[in-house]
């Protein structure tokens, strides 16, 4: 859930909250003034009450209707003080309904005989009148509420504003490109400090990469020579004559050595610049065309072992790195032919969302989930430097793609799914 949305959930919830305690607070507020005013009107006709009394004693119930009903009966109380207000419901004959009615009972003497006596006041336009000031004094802050909130979401997205505009420049910034890491300035102390930090970060971290950047290749570079001359002066060794046979054996071992250090320094360079994403150009690239020319070069190899080769009609294009589908590719295809079994198969599939490259063979003994991991070799391969899969997966994610490996029907296939969704 995005900050916005849990700042705007919130002030709803509160806005709410004290809403609807403040409406209960309100109502019983709005009913003691009601309230009151109606004791107020009762007491009044009290005193009209006692003044026509005084002129009409004797009478025990005066004449009623149920907007002003009176009801004046003997009473053994003797106290002339007592006066009580409640609410009461009475039946109306007329209308065979309940009615509310506000009741006020006083007690009077008239010559030396007292009686009580009631009176009544309906509160029926009152309750009404509370209702419909409940209605609207609802509907005025409900109306509040949304202007509020539509207020506070402007002004709080408008604050933000600089906090989404550094996260989209980190997100589109590539270390690789020559683009200056350019944060805006806010008018916000807390993002502007945050854009320093993040300024000041960005430059560490560029410097640290180019350092490793130029160390690696640096490296790669120095080691290529003096394993160029290494191997240069095992040659020559090589032809010499008249060398015992354990000699030769072991200046061979020392060249196949050097040379698959060699192999080894250019492969762990190689799977450097991909990790920094130094491919940066996309093109179409025709990956049926690579396919062909990487089987081409492979084709003794294939006829002697006598593999089978099955390749798709049809062509199909993928946006890419050229260099890399060329590396991807032909790492997929030396691994089906090193792998394969004579007389076995090697099966290529290609639409649009995928590149298939299976071979014949034996499941795999070694665990299925360190296959794409550096140096592991599955069949233990004297040859192999066990950095073909990895790189092959590194290309995957720097592209885009996802690779799977899986044992079917007798076939190693290694899926490139063209969509990270694709399953």
């Amino acid at each position: 859930m995005k900050l916005l949305t849990r700042t705007n959930l919130n002030f709803l919830t509160i806005s709410l909250f004290i809403f609807l305690i403040g409406l209960i607070v309100f109502y019983y507020l709005l009913r003691k003034q009601v309230d009151a005013n109606i004791n107020t009107a009762l007491v009044k006709k009290e005193m009209n009450i006692l003044s026509n009394l005084k002129k009409v004693h004797g009478t025990q119930e005066a004449a009623t209707d149920f907007e002003n009903k009176v009801i004046i009966l003997p009473t053994t109380d003797r106290s002339e003080n007592y006066r009580a207000f409640s609410d009461t419901v009475l039946f109306n004959p007329e209308t065979e309904t309940y009615n509310a009615y506000r009741q006020l009972k006083f007690n009077t003497s008239i010559n030396d005989q007292f009686y009580q006596v009631t009176i009544y006041k309906a509160l029926a336009e009152t309750d009404t009148l509370i209702v419909r000031i409940l209605l609207l004094v609802t509907g005025v802050v409900v109306a509040l509420i949304l202007v509020l909130l539509i207020l506070n979401q402007h002004t709080t997205r408008k604050a933000w504003q600089g906090f989404y505009n550094t996260l989209h420049q980190i997100n589109a910034y590539d270390l690789n490109s020559q683009n200056e890491f350019e944060l805006k300035k806010t008018d916000i102390d807390e993002f502007d400090e945050l854009n320093r930090v993040l300024r000041a970060m960005n430059e560490r971290i560029r410097r640290d990469y180019h350092n490793l950047k130029e160390y690696t290749e640096n490296a790669s570079h120095e080691l290529q020579t003096p394993l160029a001359i290494i191997a240069s002066k095992l040659e020559l060794l090589l032809q010499s004559e008249n060398l015992p046979e354990k000699e030769l054996q072991t200046i061979t071992d020392a060249l196949e050595a050097s040379s698959k250090l060699s192999r080894l320094n250019n492969t762990l360079l190689l799977l450097a610049k991909i990790e920094n994403r130094q491919f940066p150009v996309v093109s179409d690239v025709e990956f049926l065309e690579i396919t062909k020319s990487h089987l081409s070069n492979f084709e003794e190899l294939i006829e002697t072992r006598k593999i089978s080769v099955s390749l798709p009609a049809e062509p199909q294009t993928v946006k890419m790195n050229r260099y890399l589908a060329e590396i991807m590719v032909a790492n997929l295809i030396k691994n089906a032919i090193r792998h394969n079994i004579r007389g076995g198969k090697l099966k290529v599939e290609l639409n649009a969302n995928k590149f298939m490259v299976a071979n014949s063979g034996d499941k795999m003994a070694g665990d299925e989930d360190q296959l794409f991991q550096r140096f592991y070799k599955a069949t233990g391969s004297g040859k192999s430097t066990g950095l073909g899969l990895a790189i092959v997966q590194k290309i995957c994610e720097i592209s885009g793609f996802q690779i799977r490996y899986e044992f079917k029907n007798d076939l190693h296939c290694f899926n490139v799914f063209f969509k990270n969704d694709s399953q």
